[in-house]
């Protein structure tokens, strides 16, 4: 049942069943997967797993048994890249004994599964694995002509260095360490999940959060395979995962849904009792980059069928620094530049860019690269950069105009928008001048805004305008004819501590009194406000257990107004004894935690943000009982 085909060569339900049992088989095989990284391979009792090359003459060998049944392939990619292939089947009569003695007893009943003893098994032959001697990696990258195709294959590096005469940029990451200076190694992401959210508001002391946490952040290569940890309180007895994830990047969950069963593969966890916190493994395998640039960094959803979702904003690294307009770093081995194989950025005006049918022009003056640099605005349209440009903000007339025609007419329009450029602006790193209205211009770093201008963009670099009885002997300087606005953002300290706390958190409790535990922010969007927030280990409390790991405190936001909370992001790191905790870190033996964090306000609420916003350290099922405050 199940097998389908002339030869009954097809199974159905392979696929299924290779999920079910990939965890422990994986485990046993090949000590790599959700098995290892969770540390449940002493739960796979219930499989036999053997390799073939281990198999001795007179031992059992599942591919000349007659009595094994219900066979299946599995073809998948394990933790280190390797493509892995291993069967599996079901054994009526497996050995009790398995050695080279004849007289053995060579087989037994399996009284303990109608089905008989689930048999897994694999050989060399069927593991396939990138180079992993440092020479067969740096040869199969020496074969890549760009940065972009470079950066995209595991294990190597790119060199820019214009000073440096090379035959192949791209070579092993260890190799070009070596032969590469710093400034100019083109480094790939090496992170971890971030966590961005770790919980919603707690509104009254019966509501709580089941979902946790509620947005990270994933920095992902090709090739790369991160774990993402998260939990979910069960109100209703169960719920299925959904995603909206690109193909090209793979997302398998794993769970036990509570209880004593074993870690598989899920879609859906059913039968919990109310009041049942079950852990899930999220595992992302980023295999490849989108062919749209506009979907290299972007925000996606896993949700669950109750309501909750967690957020995961995605980067991937599919281009390079050097892929820019202003930069002197090679990107090509032939040593072509941006404008060589991006011709259309060399107009600088609207205008004059759709004169010729391959290029578009972007007015949107949001439009950057990845890092928030200016890129040139009439670009060729099959280059990857007229992808990043807002939908609405880009202007590409199915024909070039003609010489009677221009941007100001309003079937291809800049209005509204950037019309012009200055390749002088784009050297500099300027984006202020692209900045349309004061709020615009004060969002961006170092800009200032003029009310009133003598034809100078209105916002630009408070290095371009004279300021006091400066004179007036730089060309490239600007006289403000009113007041100007500059950036007043403020911090009023970078180091400050938690308040030990000894009670319940909740909506209608009176905050305590935290003069020495409060720190002023006056924001600006977009920017980071960087903090050093220390907790003292109080091992008395109730919440902290014997053996419990660094990163099983966590940082969250609280705010009697709950919306608030949607426009400020909070990122940390953990800092053990003055350096980055690492496993071995256990909370019993610190003094302190410290939390390497960073605040932004992502968003200008239109009414201010009036209520205090408390950051809570707490484990994830204690956000209303907190260590400190």
């Amino acid at each position: 049942p199940g097998y389908e085909g002339q030869w009954c060569q097809t199974c159905k339900n392979c696929d299924k069943k290779c999920g079910e049992i990939r965890a422990c088989a994986e485990c046993n095989l090949f000590n790599t997967g959700p098995g290892k990284y969770t540390d449940t391979c002493g739960d796979c009792s219930y499989l036999k797993a053997l390799h073939v090359e281990d198999i001795r003459p007179n031992q059992y060998d599942p591919r000349k048994s007659k009595t094994i049944s219900q066979n299946g392939t599995c073809k998948i990619v394990d933790d280190t890249g390797c493509d892995l292939t291993f069967w599996y089947g079901y054994e009526d009569e497996y050995p009790e004994n398995d050695s080279d003695d004849e007289n053995d007893d060579y087989y037994y009943e399996d009284d303990e599964d109608d089905d008989g003893t689930l048999v897994v098994w694999t050989s060399n032959i069927d593991k396939v694995c990138p180079p992993l001697e440092d020479k067969d990696v740096a040869e199969a990258c020496s074969k890549k002509t760009t940065c972009m195709d470079c950066s995209r294959s595991p294990g190597c590096g790119w060199c820019s260095s214009p000073h440096l005469e090379m035959k192949s940029r791209c070579s092993s990451i260890k190799e070009n360490e070596k032969m590469c200076p710093t400034e100019r190694r083109e480094e790939k992401f090496n992170s971890v999940p971030t966590i961005i959210k770790e919980s919603k508001e707690q509104t009254s002391r019966w509501s709580k959060a089941q979902l946790h946490p509620q947005q990270v952040e994933l920095a992902m290569n090709v090739g790369d395979i991160q774990y993402l940890d998260f939990t979910y309180l069960f109100i209703s007895s169960g719920t299925s995962l959904t995603h909206d994830l690109p193909e090209n990047v793979d997302l398998k969950i794993f769970s036990s849904c509570g209880g004593d069963n074993l870690l598989t593969e899920i879609s859906r966890c059913s039968g919990i009792f109310n009041g049942v916190t079950v852990k899930f493994y999220a595992r992302f395998h980023l295999k490849s980059c989108p062919e749209k640039s506009s979907d290299w960094e972007k925000s996606y959803k896993l949700t669950l069928s109750q309501g909750d979702v967690l957020d995961i904003d995605l980067k991937m690294f599919c281009s390079c620094s050097c892929d820019k307009f202003s930069t002197d770093g090679i990107c090509r081995n032939d040593k072509k530049t941006f404008l060589d194989i991006n011709p259309c950025a060399e107009k600088n005006s609207c205008s004059e860019c759709l004169q010729d049918s391959a290029c578009n022009w972007c007015s949107d003056s949001k439009f950057s690269y990845f890092d928030g640099s200016p890129l040139p605005r009439c670009n060729n349209d099959n280059f990857f950069t007229s992808d990043l440009c807002n939908g609405n903000g880009k202007v590409d007339p199915p024909r070039a105009l003609t010489g009677s025609e221009d941007c100001s007419t309003c079937n291809h329009t800049c209005s509204g928008g950037i019309c012009e450029e200055h390749k002088q602006d784009l050297l500099d790193l300027n984006m202020c001048v692209s900045q349309l209205t004061c709020g615009d211009c004060m969002k961006e770093d170092g800009c200032a805004w003029c009310p009133q201008t003598d034809g100078a963009p209105r916002c630009n670099l408070v290095s371009k305008w004279i300021v006091g009885n400066e004179k007036r002997n730089d060309p490239n300087k600007h006289e403000c004819q009113e007041d100007l606005y500059v950036d007043r953002s403020t911090i009023s300290t970078d180091k400050i501590e938690f308040l030990q706390n000894s009670d319940y958190i909740y909506e209608d409790s009176p905050m305590p009194d935290m003069t020495d535990n409060t720190v002023e922010i006056t924001m600006k969007e977009g920017q980071s406000y960087n903090l050093e927030l220390l907790l003292k280990i109080n091992l008395d409390h109730r919440n902290f257990e014997e053996h419990q790991k660094f990163d099983e405190v966590k940082l969250m936001m609280k705010s009697r107004d709950e919306k608030s909370l949607s426009y400020v992001k909070l990122k940390y790191d953990y800092v053990c004894k003055g350096r980055k905790c690492t496993n071995d870190d256990i909370v019993k033996n610190l003094d302190e935690l410290s939390f390497s964090a960073s605040i932004e306000l992502t968003e200008c609420p239109e009414r201010g943000i009036n209520e205090p916003i408390y950051v809570l350290a707490c484990n994830e099922y204690g956000e209303s009982y907190p260590y400190g405050l």
